[in-house]
């Protein structure tokens, strides 16, 4: 039998979301994955934007979140994943 992972993911803002899904690890493994490349992409594609080349470089990755609510949205699911898989998130 496989392990299966529960993971519960909510968002308190002006609209509340609950995201609740049973998945294997390995599901839970690719999917992190995906999301992680997704993320990665949107950096790259965003960093040297030129609305944030005058944000100092330290101060970058939380401005790109801030402004960008989809790459914060796949911040949150990831370290939601981590956490499922018993993984610490590294910024």
């Amino acid at each position: 039998m496989t392990d299966a992972l529960c993971l519960k993911f909510e968002v308190f803002m002006e609209d509340n979301v609950s995201i609740n899904s049973n998945l294997t690890r390995v599901e839970t493994e690719l999917l992190l994955d995906a999301i992680r490349s997704q993320y990665a992409e949107q950096f790259q594609a965003h960093w040297y934007d030129e609305r944030f080349s005058s944000i100092p470089i330290d101060q970058r990755h939380d401005a790109l979140l801030a402004e960008i609510p989809m790459m914060s949205g796949l911040r949150h699911l990831i370290v939601a994943l981590s956490h499922g898989l018993g993984r610490k998130f590294h910024r």
